[in-house]
């Protein structure tokens, strides 16, 4: 009997590593900065806000930088950068190690180390591999993060990154928001081979989610603050918030009912896919972390902007401004999605500010504006000069859908049109009833009880709440099926309905009836659970489809039998990471239901065509070169009922790929006389066999 690999444990222990190098890359340089500058006063500053500051400073400004300094410098001067920051730290903590005085921690100070430990815990065990002897089971958002990971590790062999699920006889340069994954490349080039790509990812959810609430507390601190007596208050019901979603939970458990009853595939993989998406902040974090990294600095853009506006010195302003301006044009990178929306709150909020003569916060916007579309033309430049690429308009007008309704209507025969749109239009209000829930109730009670005349902080954020679901309700993504605007564009309305919720839960806004604070309660209860069940079954999901409880997924495994493949191709693409060249091309068959999750997350390597119509060409490389690769690859892994060849010599001679993958999955493995059984393979076992098929595929 084969040895067991402890694959869980290697998962947990590499995602801890990683773990501890992410703040090199992100918080202590964020932190240098910050004390260099004076940021938000940043030297006068208690530790806690030095420590928050410098981790949200650290992600708006070090993916740019370092894409800046690599992509016209080189990778050693990437290096000499951090290597800067990380003395320039050591030099001011040493120093102020000597004088500081004694740190005390308060009751509410030890919660909030609870919950950063609470939620480490939670976001590692939600995306490392579960292992159960020799089966082995990646999450439900492994379908995500595989394909960040291959990102990472295109990014960590050099920046611009080159496209690593597609390669049509040349390397091709990606096409994508690729700039949180940069901190997560520079991790895996610091972990010398002992963290992995996936792990590095592992890593920057946990802190993205950290970032978070330390945006919450910097929010309070700097846009709201109401007196040192009220701010730990309200920034720890902040933080506490953002484990509450909305009210998915209800039709959850309606799926289970018809489970039950007997309907398959009532019990969907993730709370949020019975809808249009609005996913709660935990799950954007395990799913899409670049794109909670990309709120977070855009938000702290504006809290550049605001401490600069206030600042009585013109060079103090123009150092927020300046730095505000670096941040926006890495937002640009982080993500396109929710940087559109809150690049036109940002227009909108300089023109209010022109037109009611609030000077200094027109003039730091404008000076940021015009250091970010400088900083990122080379960025944008780079994407509209690469191969690839969707065409049509990127985005398209829209009535945000509510999928009973709209399901509803498909079954009498309408499908579109004006009387779908009139419907969505209509159901506006329930569909975000139930997507917000506890906050769409708080954001109400805020709203008929706000103060008159708004602060400028108040209209800031009123403005940006509007913005957000203006966009997200009306507009929609057209590149692909998947509506990122309004799934992701609405994380900025999402962040300011907390900040409002915080004020109607502490008595800011007047005190409670007792059966409004009982609904508040029950709105609050349901989006926990809300939380508690999403982070389970994407965790569970697969183990429960294996054991025949729930269904199974096509993209997953075509049978119950995920733990066991799974487990066989990870122990065969991580034999391949450590045996092949680092340059190696590998390829497996394209036929593949969305894509081939394991392939992303463990081999390390690049892949020659990723599925049967090089859906990847649309993110780098020339679609036109995509139909002579299959017509190869078809031959080699035909259709079920075809004869596959017996050899491989003439693949190898036609294609650019150095390893050749089969599966028992593929039609060819049932066929005796096929090449997956007359050669010999480099790697086998009893359900995946490697084959060479060109020199790099020994290292």
């Amino acid at each position: 009997m084969p040895p067991i690999h402890h694959f869980m444990l290697a998962d947990l222990l590499r995602s801890l590593l990683a773990v501890c190098l992410f703040p090199l890359f992100v918080a202590v340089p964020g932190y240098s900065l910050a004390r260099l500058l004076d940021l938000c006063e940043f030297r006068r500053r208690t530790p806690a806000f030095r420590a928050a500051l410098g981790l949200c400073l650290g992600m708006a400004v070090c993916p740019l930088a370092t894409y800046l300094v690599e992509r016209f410098g080189s990778a050693r001067l990437v290096w000499a950068m951090y290597g800067a920051a990380w003395l320039y730290f050591a030099v001011v903590v040493a120093r102020g190690w000597r004088t500081a005085r004694p740190i005390r921690f308060s009751r509410k100070d030890a919660v909030v180390v609870a919950i950063i430990l609470v939620w480490m815990a939670v976001a590692l065990f939600s995306v490392v591999d579960l292992q159960f002897g020799g089966k082995d089971y990646y999450p439900i958002s492994a379908r995500d993060a595989g394909y960040r990971a291959a990102i990472i590790h295109s990014l960590a062999s050099g920046i611009p990154p080159h496209n690593p699920f597609y390669f049509p006889g040349r390397p091709a340069l990606l096409r994508y928001h690729y700039f949180w994954m940069i901190p997560s490349a520079l991790v895996e080039r610091a972990g010398g081979g002992a963290i992995g790509p996936q792990h590095a990812w592992f890593a920057s959810v946990a802190w993205c989610g950290i970032g978070m609430m330390a945006l919450v507390a910097l929010t309070f601190r700097i846009l709201f603050y109401r007196g040192p007596e009220s701010f730990r208050r309200r920034a720890l019901t902040g933080i506490l918030l953002l484990g509450v979603t909305g009210l998915d939970i209800l039709p959850a458990s309606v799926g289970w009912i018809l489970q039950a009853l007997g309907m398959t595939r009532a019990v969907l993989p993730s709370i949020d896919w019975w809808n249009e998406q609005v996913d709660g902040f935990p799950s954007t974090a395990i799913w899409v972390a670049h794109h909670l990294a990309g709120l977070v600095v855009c938000m702290t853009v504006f809290l550049l902007l605001w401490e600069g506006a206030r600042q009585p010195a013109w060079s103090a302003r123009v150092r927020h401004a300046a730095v505000a301006g670096l941040a926006l044009a890495s937002a640009v990178g982080l993500s396109i999605h929710v940087t559109l929306v809150f690049g036109v709150f940002l227009a909108v909020w300089t023109l209010v500010t022109a037109a009611r003569r609030w000077w200094p916060e027109t003039a730091t916007c404008v000076m940021a504006g015009v250091v970010a579309m400088v900083c990122a033309a080379p960025y944008l430049l780079g994407l509209s000069r690469t191969e690839g690429g969707a065409s049509g308009p990127l985005l398209v007008f829209a009535v945000r859908p509510f999928s009973p309704m709209v399901t509803l209507l498909r079954s009498v025969g309408i499908t579109h049109g004006w009387r779908l749109s009139l419907t969505n239009l209509a159901m506006l209000p329930v569909n975000y009833f139930l997507e917000l829930g506890f906050f769409f109730a708080a954001g109400r009670l805020w709203w008929n009880r706000r103060p008159r005349p708004l602060s400028r902080a108040q209209l800031a954020a009123v403005i940006m709440l509007a913005t957000s679901l203006l966009i997200s309700s009306f507009l929609r993504s057209s590149v692909t099926w998947a509506n990122d605007l309004g799934w992701r564009g609405i994380l900025i309305a999402q962040f300011v309905l907390v900040l409002w919720a915080v004020d109607v839960i502490t008595g800011a806004t007047g005190p409670l009836d007792v059966p409004v604070r009982r609904l508040l309660g029950v709105l609050g209860l349901l989006g926990m659970t809300g939380v508690v069940y999403d982070l389970a079954l994407l965790r569970f999901y697969p183990v429960l489809a294996d054991r025949g409880v729930l269904s199974t997924l096509q993209w997953m495994a075509p049978d119950r039998h995920l733990g066991e493949r799974n487990y066989a191709q990870r122990e065969a693409y991580e034999w391949l990471a450590r045996n092949s060249a680092p340059h190696a091309r590998m390829q497996f068959n394209p036929d593949v239901n969305i894509q081939d999750t394991p392939a992303y997350l463990y081999a390390e390597r690049q892949i020659v065509a990723d599925d049967d119509r090089c859906r990847a060409a649309n993110v780098g490389g020339d679609p036109a070169m995509c139909a002579p690769i299959l017509a190869i690859l078809h031959q080699l892994y035909p259709a079920p009922g075809q004869p596959a060849p017996a050899a491989i010599a003439d693949t190898c001679r036609s294609l650019p790929i150095d390893v050749l993958v089969a599966k028992d999955t593929d039609p060819a493995w049932r066929d005796p006389r096929s090449w997956v059984w007359q050669e010999k393979p480099l790697f086998a076992n009893r359900m995946v066999r490697l084959f060479a098929c060109g020199p790099a595929a020994h290292r």
